[in-house]
């Protein structure tokens, strides 16, 4: 979203998002903040000076996370309550559910290719976004004589970013009088929508895509016209 304010695009396909954090997304940021932190191996931040990495720490906070990119539907038709290589649940804290064993190994790949301060940086940084800050709270403010054209996407499922904020953002848009269009598609696979084959997303983004394209100059196959 920030990038579109700056003027020199020609187009902004505002994928699932929002101009701010709402009030659960900061919540579940600090989940995984507090999880980064209270891992013994943390050290106060200087885990790359000691040796260590906080890997147990990090792992949940992915996990916490990965749960926010689903929906209920999603998860149930997934994994539903099916065991995880067994038939009978063992009544130990080992991972019986096949939703369990997932979702640890979400967190157990997440730390091999993320660092743990950063983490803690981005989430905050992004909880701190607000694109009306700078206008005084009026989010119309901050399109005020922008050119860019902008498509909005929500998912019906999606409650991470839901379809309320995307709504909040195209009405800031047509009281700028910007240009744009604003499409809700119904799904239930939760905020990764935008990641999986969801055809009407995908044929969307390709018109919308192709139309800045020729907007450029470009004709379908990529080259200069």
């Amino acid at each position: 979203m920030d990038r579109g304010l700056s003027g020199t695009r020609v187009r902004t396909l505002a994928i699932a998002c929002s101009t701010r954090h709402s009030a659960q997304n900061i919540a579940f940021h600090e989940l995984g903040r507090q999880a980064v932190m209270a891992d013994p191996d943390w050290r106060g931040g200087r885990y790359v000076d000691e040796d260590t990495h906080p890997h147990r720490g990090l792992a949940v906070a992915r996990m916490a996370a990965h749960i926010t990119y689903l929906s209920d539907a999603a998860l149930h038709r997934k994994f539903g309550r099916r065991m995880q290589d067994r038939e009978l649940p063992t009544f130990s804290f080992d991972a019986d559910f096949q939703v369990e064993s997932y979702l640890r190994y979400q967190g157990s790949s997440f730390v091999e290719r993320f660092d743990a301060n950063s983490y803690l940086y981005l989430t905050r940084a992004m909880d701190y976004f607000d694109i009306a800050a700078d206008h005084n709270g009026v989010l119309a403010k901050a399109f005020t004589g922008i050119k860019t054209r902008f498509c909005v996407v929500s998912f019906t499922s999606d409650w991470l970013f839901p379809t309320s904020e995307s709504r909040a953002l195209v009405h800031a848009l047509n009281a700028s009088s910007a240009r744009v269009s604003f499409a809700e598609i119904e799904t239930d696979r939760g905020h990764d929508a935008f990641l999986l084959d969801v055809p009407e997303f995908l044929e969307i983004s390709r018109a919308f895509l192709l139309a800045a394209g020729k907007a450029r100059g470009l004709n379908d196959g990529g080259t200069q016209s």
